[in-house]
This record gives structure tokens, C-alpha cells and sequence, in this order.
């Protein structure tokens, strides 16, 4: 607004009316840096309009009417079009933002993919080495869920996955990551927490899990594999500590299942 109103005392004082074009572009062109698109439209909108008071109020001209008419109507094209090419690259901005959300989102649970586990796994590791901070990582696999598909249709394996995503959510904190990997895998990422305090909420998970999901006269359980970066180790890094806690997750489900595992460095 403020550069709006500047513009336009300005064109006001040329006498020539020449100042009325390209400076209100490119107070359009500014809102580029402004991510909702209704306020493009505003500041055209208004510069249109100022562009046309302009006409009425702005000084005497010391040239022919029709110049400073030409001067206005082209004064409105720059507008417009400015506006257009800004909306034009915001509403791509927006597109490429949603399709990154996509590439990156399971689209079952809306929790985060196993491409944004490669990727965030590989960031945590890195800080975790920088800083000498632990973390740990949970992987979680739903128990006999291939009968589950079979016995009742995929409809309430989805519901099972759906609902056992819920239950995680609802035990992790807000610093805390979740991951669907699998059909029906999931990991968690817990930054800056030692295998003492993943386990315990390990443990939360497996039990809140088996006394609320249920289908049909089932109960759905899981099995839970824990394992801790050790970032003093030099040759530490995100293959061997999901090998460490795939293998604690393969403990669990050969012993039995609906029961958590920990394999320590």
C-alpha cells in the first residue's frame, strides 16, 4: 500500500503523466514475494484504478491529450500483464509445492513416506555425528497382517494400518517422526533419545495398540524392533543402524510377536 500510495503522488506530480506505467508494475511484480495470490489481484486492482485517477487529477500535460491517453492504456496493459505472469508463477509455485508434499507422503495414512525416511534418516545422522546427540530408531510391523487382508478384504487392512498409525501418533511426541516403509511397516525417528526412552515408549505403543485395534473378533498387534546411532563410531552410519533394528524387529516376530526387541551397538 505504502509503495502503491508513493506511486501514485508521483504520477500526480508528472506533469507528463510518464510515471504512471512501469512503477506501478513493478509494485505488482513485488507482490511475487507475497505467497497468497488474492493480494496479486488487489494491488492490480488498485493500480488500475489509481492509474485512471491519475488521469483525472495528475498535473497539466505539456503534450497532446491522446500521448497521455496512449501513456494510460499502456500503463494498464504493464499492469495486467505484470499481474498475470506473477499469478502465473505463483500458482506453479503452488503446484510443484503440493507435488512435493505428494512425492513425499504416504497416501493412505498422510504420514511421511519411505523416501523422506532416506532422506531425513541420512540428516539425522549427519547431526547426530556433529553434535554428538543421540537418536534412536523404532521399526514396527503389523502382525499376521497378509491373514487380516485375507480373512476380512483389504478395506479392513487399510482400516488396520489406518488405525494403527493413529495409535503411534497418539504415543510419539510432536519432535518425533513417523514413516509408513512398508505395507505394513512403519519407523519412527526419535531424535536426541537414547534406547532407555525409546523403549519405554516402545513399549506404550505395543500395548495401547493391542487393547484399542481390533477387526473384526481380531486384535491387531505388532512387532517392534529398537536400535540406537552410535555416533563415537566412526563407521557408524543409517544402513547399519537399520540393519540393527530390522534384525531386533525379526527377534520379535520369530519370538512370538506383539512383543519389542532391542539389539544395542
Amino acid at each position: 500500500m505504502v509503495l502503491l500510495l508513493a506511486v501514485f503522488v508521483f504520477d500526480l506530480m508528472s506533469p507528463l503523466g510518464i510515471a504512471a506505467g512501469t512503477p506501478y508494475g513493478i509494485v505488482v511484480l513485488c507482490t511475487l514475494w507475497v505467497k497468497r495470490v488474492y493480494i496479486t489481484y488487489a494491488v492490480a486492482v488498485l493500480s488500475i484504478i489509481l492509474t485512471i485517477l491519475g488521469f483525472y487529477f495528475s498535473a497539466e500535460t505539456t503534450g497532446s491529450m491522446n500521448a497521455v491517453v496512449i501513456n494510460r492504456i499502456l500503463a494498464i496493459i504493464i499492469i495486467v500483464s505484470s499481474a498475470f505472469l506473477v499469478i502465473q508463477r505463483k500458482n506453479a509455485d503452488r503446484k510443484i509445492a503440493h507435488l512435493s508434499i505428494l512425492s513425499t507422503t504416504d497416501h493412505l495414512t498422510q504420514v511421511k513416506n519411505r523416501l523422506s525416511f532416506d532422506e531425513e534418516i541420512h540428516s539425522e545422522v549427519a547431526r547426530s555425528k556433529r553434535y554428538k546427540r543421540p537418536f534412536s530408531l523404532m521399526l514396527i510391523d503389523v502382525d499376521n497382517f497378509k491373514k487380516i487382508n485375507d480373512t476380512y478384504g483389504h478395506d479392513q487392512g487399510d482400516y488396520a494400518i489406518k488405525r494403527v498409525c493413529n495409535e503411534i501418533l497418539a504415543s510419539i511426541r510432536q519432535s518425533d517422526s513417523l514413516y509408513r516403509i512398508g505395507g505394513d511397516e512403519f519407523a519412527i525417528i526419535f531424535v536426541e533419545t537414547n534406547i532407555d526412552k525409546a523403549q519405554i515408549i516402545g513399549e506404550n505403543i505395543r500395548k495401547r495398540i493391542a487393547k484399542t485395534v481390533v477387526v473384526g473378533h481380531d486384535k491387531v498387534t505388532i512387532s517392534i524392533g529398537i536400535s540406537s546411532f552410535d555416533f563415537n563410531n566412526e563407521s557408524e552410519d543409517e544402513e547399519k543402524l537399520f540393519k540393527r533394528t530390522d534384525n531386533a524387529l525379526y527377534e520379535s516376530k520369530n519370538h512370538g510377536r506383539n512383543r519389542l526387541s532391542v539389539i544395542t551397538v
